[in-house]
């Protein structure tokens, strides 16, 4: 009964998800079949989270669900009759993708296996988990007691709701609180960012290989797949990086001309980043700036600007909501203001080479960042291109951002602060580095088939020339 109730749950989050998408897409653009899975997921996850939360504002006990659940059918309604185009290959698969496809699917699995024999972890625990499991006892609402009882602070009540109430999703349909089953959640997403990747690696390299030889490299760095607030743990950590991922490579395809349904794409999944984890609030930030600059490149229409809105209207709303339920705010922060950034500026040095120690971490990034600054580099030649451009600030700016938050830590020695959670904030934009050396191995591919195929050019001219007179008439 637990995996039909499990089918049910992730069925209609998926049905719910690809209506959504369907009215993005507007029968307009093809999408490959892992990117309508994939954004599937993602938007059904927006949907039924938001839904949960908005109709819990003036319901409870068993309307709640049924209210979501009519929804979520009448989107799938929605997509069935407007089918979104499938991209389908013109040739199969090399014997090397094949290859590299087995890898992934083995990679996938052994994701699954140690997300299934470890517990959830601190944060996904007590800081998500819980949130569920109050709302699934009372009825499908968070109890407005929790949000300013002081014994719960440890908690983080101003925490966002799109995992909790996925979670609480699974629970509604199970009918119990079963944080076994809630874990499935978790290497879902690490499926959702291997089909983007893969997808991506098509349409910015051209190549099906390139993304799925990127998309095997993902399992080997330490801090997605076994470090504390990876894809196993049940930390928001790692579903955020894959909304971020979403956002930055469909708002790259869509700074090509006559893109609008990536744009639309794009504002979907930024419009749910600080929906995710308050950190996701940056993200939107920078993400936001990109998508400005890009308009302003592409010279789209100043209507995309409403793109910006829906994400605007989650932070506020979400901000309004706290307030009203006079929640406890962290106390992991000093005030953000002049007089704290003055008096705390002799911490940036220290910071910087904390980064810098973080970056050195074989043990929980392996190569990935040394990997990552040689593709930034061999990037560097083409920032007049703007989705390049796009690609390193989204990736740079965020890494500042974080730090620079750490200047405010009320924390007595800060740098234990920076070392315990500066990895998972990194990881949040772990795969745009994965996309910045995609596209720099990409590059490199176009330009060594562009010298092997002038080298040929040449020396058929050199042939030419040494040919005689009576040849050439000949």
């Amino acid at each position: 009964m637990s995996a039909l109730a499990l089918l049910g749950a992730f069925g209609t989050l998926l049905v719910a998800g690809y209506g959504v998408l369907a009215l993005l897409v507007r029968q307009k653009t093809r999408l490959t079949l892992t990117e309508q899975i994939a954004f599937s997921w993602l938007l059904g996850i927006g949907v039924v989270s938001l839904l949960l939360w908005i109709f819990g504002l003036f319901v409870q006990g068993v309307l709640l669900p049924g209210l979501v659940s009519i929804i979520c059918l009448s989107l799938g309604f929605v997509g069935w009759r407007q089918t979104v185009p499938l991209s389908l290959g013109r040739r199969g698969p090399k014997p090397f993708e094949i290859l590299l496809g087995i890898i992934v699917v083995i990679e996938i699995a052994s994701v699954f296996y140690l997300s299934f024999v470890h517990t959830l972890g601190w944060d996904g625990l007590l800081n998500w988990e819980i949130k569920a499991r109050y709302a699934f006892a009372n009825d499908g609402i968070i109890p407005a007691t929790y949000f300013s009882d002081s014994g719960r602070a440890f908690s983080h009540p101003e925490y966002p709701l799109a995992i909790p109430f996925t979670e609480l999703w699974l629970y509604f349909w199970l009918g119990q609180a079963d944080q076994f089953c809630a874990k499935t959640i978790f290497p879902a997403f690490y499926v959702v960012g291997i089909f983007l990747l893969v997808a991506l690696g098509r349409r910015l390299a051209g190549r099906t290989w390139i993304g799925l030889l990127v998309a095997a490299f993902l399992f080997f760095v330490p801090q997605i797949t076994v470090e504390v607030g990876s894809a196993i743990a049940g930390y928001t950590d790692f579903p955020l990086s894959v909304f971020y991922l979403a956002t930055i490579g469909y708002l790259f395809c869509a700074a090509k001309p006559k893109n609008d349904a990536f744009f639309r794409l794009y504002a979907a999944c930024l419009a749910l980043l600080p929906w995710v984890k308050r950190d996701g609030v940056i993200l939107w930030t920078v993400a936001a700036a990109c998508g400005v600059f890009v308009i302003l490149a592409t010279r789209k229409s100043y209507r995309s600007l409403l793109a910006f809105f829906p994400g605007l209207l989650i932070i506020c709303g979400w901000r309004f909501y706290l307030n009203a339920m006079h929640a406890l705010q962290g106390s992991d922060f000093l005030p953000v203001n002049l007089q704290t950034f003055g008096s705390h500026l002799y911490r940036i040095f220290p910071l910087l080479s904390a980064l810098l120690e973080e970056f050195h971490d074989l043990r929980i990034w392996s190569l990935f960042w040394f990997v990552v600054a040689v593709g930034v580099a061999y990037l560097l030649r083409r920032m007049r291109d703007p989705r390049v451009l796009v690609l390193v600030t989204a990736l740079i700016v965020p890494i500042a951002l974080y730090l620079s938050i750490y200047v405010f830590s009320s924390w007595p020695n800060y740098l234990d602060h920076v070392g315990l959670s500066i990895s998972r904030l990194l990881m949040h934009v772990t795969p745009v580095g994965f996309l910045i050396t995609m596209l720099a191995v990409s590059r490199r591919s176009l330009k060594n088939r562009a010298r092997v195929h002038e080298c040929g050019v040449v020396t058929c001219v050199i042939a030419g020339s040494e040919r005689t007179p009576g040849v050439e008439l000949a």
